[in-house]
């Protein structure tokens, strides 16, 4: 059996330039050296990530990704204007832009990791292969716990043309998010067949979805946890840490010292305001 070939793939933008600096630093050192990174960033952005590009870090252009009738309207950060639908949201776009990768990154498995990430221990993908399956993020009783994940769920069964969850207990978000790229053009395939148009047209114009929770029910409501190629993987391998208030170098500290030892990454969410110079301090990143 031939291996499983894996990429990482990395949104970012300006503001979070030190954060993915970090990233990319942390995949070198820590990172099986057969995973490729790509970063996914803004036209407008790309000679400040320039610098960070290398044999194994690529750079892919938001405007080369989106269909050319989405386009950027110059300062302006909430919407892209569009000209075949009412104009996109930011996020809404950030989510078309992650479900375009499949298309373009011929990888088997796409690993997605946002910019306030990094790798502070060895991991290497294929050390979670389990006869072939890869692992697919999957908390259960997480019902009332999560804002929107009803929401976002009815709109993965819209779009899948699948009966409503009722009680929808699944969360299917995290960070290293593992898709299989054929499992994510096929569920790309069933939205357009649903909508009767390209998926981009049925998806621009939704005011909410999560791609994570879309690739989830797909995975176990459409194509069933014995054909989609995963085993499901409650646990969560990341040190997170999502409030909106700073962390010092002393609650840095604390913080690092909860890590659990399966733990192989750190999550300081951007929007903490945490300074980059601590984290790198605390961790002993250079």
């Amino acid at each position: 059996m031939n291996s499983l070939t894996y990429a990482l793939i990395t949104p970012s933008f300006s503001k979070d330039l030190e954060r993915c600096t970090l990233l990319v630093q942390s995949v070198e050192r820590w990172v099986a050296p057969h995973v490729r990174h790509y970063l996914i960033i803004d036209r407008r952005d790309v000679h400040l990530f320039k610098p960070l590009a290398s044999a194994r870090t690529e750079i892919l252009v938001v405007e080369d990704i989106v269909p050319n009738w989405i386009v950027r309207v110059p300062y302006v950060r909430r919407f892209w204007l569009s000209l075949r639908t009412r104009p996109v949201k930011n996020w809404v776009l950030q989510q078309m832009v992650k479900l375009s990768i499949p298309s373009i990154v011929d990888a088997d498995i796409l690993l997605y990791t946002d910019s306030d990430v990094f790798f502070v221990d060895s991991y290497d993908p294929r050390t979670f292969e389990r006869e072939g399956k890869v692992p697919l993020f999957m908390e259960t009783g997480q019902h009332g716990k999560i804002p929107n994940n009803d929401l976002w769920h009815g709109v993965a069964s819209r779009l899948l043309g699948i009966p409503p969850i009722e009680f929808c207990d699944t969360n299917y978000i995290g960070n290293t998010v593992c898709w299989r790229r054929d499992v994510a053009l096929a569920m790309l395939r069933r939205v357009e067949l649903q909508a009767g148009r390209s998926w981009p047209l049925a998806i621009a114009p939704l005011s909410a979805i999560s791609e994570y929770i879309l690739y989830g029910v797909h995975a176990t409501a459409v194509v069933g946890e014995e054909n989609s190629g995963h085993w499901p993987d409650p646990e969560i391998r990341t040190h997170n840490y999502w409030r909106t208030v700073p962390l010092g170098p002393a609650e840095l500290e604390r913080f690092k010292a909860e890590r659990a030892p399966h733990q192989y990454a750190v999550m300081i969410s951007a929007k903490s305001g945490t300074k980059v110079e601590d984290i790198r301090r605390v961790y002993s990143v250079r």
